[in-house]
């Protein structure tokens, strides 16, 4: 009887550093590659019937993934945010890491991964959420199995695993609070890659099959935006910002277990427009966006270390 390959049963472990880690993947975990694919006519004045195309299959486009992690009291899921916001040791770049996902009796292997893109879901009553997109070089079948890498050394986890609900949270623009009727923050920071041209003369004529394709292997970081938004019902008591924008603003925000866990993001220079959002309960959405350039992302943007 064949066996399936359920992607509830799926593990997940990023490799980065000669250390493996074993990531809480809860929800939207996605892979995928595709080749490209480049037709050229095969129709001549000597074969006017030919009307289908041919193709060609050369190299493939970058491979995308993306998942969602659940932000715990225990520090165990930090390298995630460290690949998010850290540069690489060139000072201008990003970390890159291999993604392995193991199922029943398949492994996948994502090589030379970055991420692109990571939501923080704040939501009250809600566990903190942390939303990442990436792409890679080359997704492929493994023959490693992620427990047994030979020369990577697993993290030290902890004995436990406590989701960190919202207990503790405050938001303020300008040194205001906005803590009345806000009921959604969403902050996002996008890496912009550009992968560079691949394709040579003399791979693509070693190509014949899959297992000789053209795969990308360098990208560069090309900007970065760090924005977000603040939902909040509209009251008597907090309609004042309604349909108006301003610069220069501060954004101060924390949310977690407590006072000292969780997410802190302090944002200065920050620019938004205010918006009324007619629904069943009128609210009001803030959409933000940092204007500085920080040296350090990290310094801005804490986990667990508030």
């Amino acid at each position: 009887m064949a066996t399936y390959n359920f992607k509830k049963e799926a593990k997940v472990y990023i490799v980065h550093n000669s250390l493996r880690y074993e990531l809480d993947v809860t929800e939207d975990l996605s892979f995928s590659q595709t080749f490209t694919d480049k037709t050229y006519p095969q129709r001549t004045l000597h074969n006017l019937n030919h009307l289908f195309e041919q193709s060609n299959i050369k190299k493939a486009n970058p491979a995308n993934f993306e998942f969602t992690i659940p932000a715990l009291v225990e520090n165990d899921l930090q390298i995630v945010q460290n690949l998010l916001i850290d540069y690489d040791s060139s000072g201008h770049s990003l970390k890159t890491f291999d993604l392995y996902i193991s199922s029943s009796d398949i492994i996948y292997r994502l090589a030379n991964c970055v991420i692109t893109n990571g939501t923080y879901i704040i939501e009250k009553l809600e566990n903190l959420k942390l939303s990442i997109q990436g792409q890679a070089s080359s997704l492929s079948r493994s023959s490693v199995v992620p427990e047994n890498y030979h020369g990577v050394t697993p993290q030290n986890r902890s004995g436990t695993r406590t989701f960190q609900r919202i207990e503790h949270l405050t938001a303020s623009i300008g040194g205001t609070s906005i803590l009345d009727g806000l009921h959604r923050v969403s902050i996002e920071v996008q890496n912009n890659i550009s992968w560079t041209p691949f394709e040579t003369i003399n791979d693509s004529l070693l190509t014949n099959n899959a297992s000789t394709s053209m795969y990308p292997s360098n990208f560069t970081l090309e900007k970065r935006i760090v924005s977000g938004s603040f939902s909040r019902y509209i009251t008597d008591q907090n309609d004042t910002d309604v349909q108006t924008w301003q610069h220069d603003q501060a954004i101060v925000i924390k949310a977690g277990e407590s006072q000292t866990s969780g997410y802190q993001f302090n944002l200065d220079q920050c620019t938004f427009t205010n918006r009324s959002v007619v629904e069943d309960v009128y609210s009001q959405n803030y959409d933000w966006r940092l204007n500085s350039n920080p040296d350090d992302l990290g310094t801005l943007i804490k986990y667990n270390n508030i």
